[in-house]
């Protein structure tokens, strides 16, 4: 599957190597804040392309 941050391949609910975010499976939601990540994919895919860290 490809990281819903970075478009890379990772494995289902792997960390991705590319940008650190770790995917929840395939089923993930904009606004949700679940599992380890400390933003939501919404936040993660703007601070990833301004260049910032993924929490």
């Amino acid at each position: 599957m490809k990281c819903p941050v970075c478009s890379e391949e990772v494995d289902l609910f792997d960390i991705c190597d590319n940008c650190g975010w770790q995917n929840n499976g395939s089923k993930e939601k904009e606004e949700d804040l679940q599992g380890p990540n400390k933003m939501t994919l919404r936040q993660a895919k703007k601070a990833y392309k301004k260049g910032e860290k993924v929490l």
